[in-house]
């Protein structure tokens, strides 16, 4: 089977990723969480998490990917207590640019958008308050032919 542009784009993107929060994890955590404690514990969980996520998914056929939250998926959700709704891509944190809609994958609600589905609603707790999310649309930044709403692929 030959890969299109946009899954071949995505697995090299992965791959990188795999590389850099699994074999790097360490590097990561020291550069970002310094200090041991229970944020850099939890990190150090959700990093896992995802690695051997991304680590099922380069070993599934293309089509049989599920529609996750990744970093650099470009992601619309809704706040449920408002119903504002609100689109940004997942990036690294020193890609982040909340003027151009590229949200680190570390800050608070992000990090609870990670590896979430289209369609799940899930709490989000900052130091103010705790707020519901719903996760709208799916796609990835670079790719937008590739989106998902639901468990439907619409594009690719």
């Amino acid at each position: 089977m030959s890969l299109s542009p946009s899954f071949r784009s995505l697995r090299e993107q992965y791959v990188r990723q795999v590389i850099l929060l699994g074999d790097e994890r360490n590097r990561f955590l020291d550069a970002y969480f310094p200090d041991f404690g229970n944020k850099r514990t939890q990190m150090g969980k959700l990093l896992s998490s995802y690695t051997h996520t991304l680590e099922r998914l380069l070993a599934s056929p293309d089509e049989a990917w599920p529609a996750i939250v990744l970093i650099g998926s470009r992601v619309t959700v809704t706040y449920l207590e408002d119903g504002i709704s609100d689109t940004f891509t997942i990036v690294f944190p020193d890609e982040s640019d909340p003027e151009q809609y590229q949200i680190s994958f570390l800050s608070p609600v992000v990090e609870k958008l990670l590896l979430g589905k289209a369609g799940d609603i899930l709490p989000v707790e900052t130091n103010l308050e705790t707020f519901h999310v719903r996760i709208d649309l799916i796609h990835p930044a670079d790719e937008p032919a590739i989106v998902w709403k639901g468990d439907e692929l619409l594009g690719s």
